[in-house]
């Protein structure tokens, strides 16, 4: 049985279309969510899998079946502090007053404390042991995860212990060429701890350098292409997925625009987004939608404007779908826009680093906030005319979403590497 250990959106966006092409093959997959603080089952995508044949499973009922009584009311205390949170969160939403805010973050910090104690007591290297024979494991499969985080750790030395072999697969693309926020030697301390993993798949060859200038032997990377951005899942991805723009934003004459943020922490200059933003609800003729970013640990406020909306609740391929441009600063959603041939305009100011995007002529770059509002103008009166030239744009997508391969078969390539994997022994 394939394995798929997951924890939270992104990487459930990046692996459910691995998993997914394994159940084709009629693999025997289960997927098991280690993320007490995330709606597992609330997931589109989880219940895709499921309906689709793989067993899914929240990782503590495995160690509540050994464990019994004691852990299974860890658990049970645990998650009713993240549900509260949670709940606390999704009620009073990012204008909350500070004492709501205050208290959910007191119950969501008892909830972690009772995990680390769980983790402590129960989370063992024999359990995890027992739980990948009684499961007959063949590979674990993890996204890109530091060891030590949640019980990946335990797991990958249960694995080895067992002769089962472990793969990282990824859980997004990685765009900058240089990242101005990260410490060079501290970005290659985290990479080096890939080595744990017995194989490391990268999307792009980016990302694939940036491992192995870090000192993770090359013997251990394969090169296989972005499962989520390649058409066969985009296609499928479109059938599944629930539709939450409403009728009156989709019937609109307006020129129909996007904006996907990048993580503030990614060095955004905020009070120039915040500027831009402002700029952008005042012209006439347009609708306005603004997606935080889903890792986004600081909250933009967004003005007040009847053309501009929060679209944090609607998924990133629909707002692509809809839009007649798509705004970004570094985020890999600008792949979906350009899959989809949409105007992809690229807000350099707003950051310091650079993007493949960029390096590569694949979008609209932009300069200043004067240049937005001139190239928003144009494409209100031609949705066609954009400055770059769509050798570019295949240009940018055969080295992100193709792995730099002609026509390649990403997802039938993902299926044969593991099914490959999955018979070899790991290294000692």
């Amino acid at each position: 049985m394939f394995l798929f250990f997951v924890r939270h959106f992104n990487d459930i966006d990046h692996l459910t279309p691995i998993a997914w092409k394994l159940l084709k093959a009629d693999e025997s997959v289960a997927v098991y969510g280690m993320n007490a603080r995330y709606d597992f089952w609330s997931d589109y995508r989880i219940r895709f899998l499921q309906k689709e044949g793989a067993r899914v499973e929240d990782l503590a009922r495995e160690f509540e079946h050994l464990h019994g009584r004691g852990c299974r009311w860890m658990h049970s205390f645990m998650a009713h502090c993240f549900r509260t949170e949670r709940g606390l969160r999704q009620r009073h939403g990012a204008g909350a007053r500070r004492g709501v805010l205050w208290t959910a973050f007191l119950i969501g910090a008892i909830g972690t404390l009772f995990y680390k104690i769980t983790r402590r007591f129960y989370y063992r290297e024999k359990s995890a042991r027992q739980i990948l024979l009684r499961r007959r494991a063949q590979l674990l499969c993890f996204d890109h995860i530091m060891p030590a985080h949640y019980v990946v750790g335990t797991f990958l030395e249960a694995a080895r212990a067992l002769a089962i072999p472990s793969v990282a697969l990824p859980h997004g693309v990685l765009l900058y060429t240089n990242e101005a926020t990260k410490e060079k030697s501290g970005r290659q301390r985290r990479h080096q701890k890939f080595s744990r993993y017995d194989q490391i798949v990268v999307p792009n060859a980016l990302r694939q350098n940036a491992l192995i200038n870090s000192g993770v032997p090359a013997a251990k990377i394969t090169l296989l292409g972005s499962a989520r951005y390649c058409a066969e899942w985009m296609h499928q991805n479109w059938k599944i997925m629930p539709k939450k723009i409403p009728d009156r934003l989709t019937e609109t004459d307006d020129l129909k625009v996007v904006f996907f943020p990048s993580k503030p922490q990614c060095n955004v200059d905020l009070d120039r987004l915040a500027a831009s933003l402002e700029r952008l609800a005042a012209i006439e003729g347009i609708q306005l939608l603004v997606k935080p970013h889903t890792r986004a640990a600081t909250h933009v406020d967004l003005p007040v404007s009847p053309r501009l909306q929060d679209a944090s609740n609607v998924l990133t391929a629909e707002l692509c779908h809809w839009a007649d441009a798509v705004l970004v600063v570094g985020s890999s959603v600008v792949t979906e826009a350009l899959v989809r041939g949409k105007p992809a305009l690229y807000l350099q100011y707003l950051h310091s680093n650079t993007t493949l995007f960029e390096e590569l002529n694949a979008c609209w770059t932009i300069g200043d906030e004067d240049a937005l509002q001139g190239a928003i103008e144009a494409l209100r009166k031609n949705k066609r005319q954009i400055p770059y030239q769509a050798q570019d744009v295949d240009r940018y997508l055969k080295a992100v979403v193709q792995g730099d391969r002609e026509a390649a078969d990403v997802l039938g390539g993902y299926r044969d590497f593991l099914v490959a994997t999955a018979k070899q022994a790991p290294a000692a």
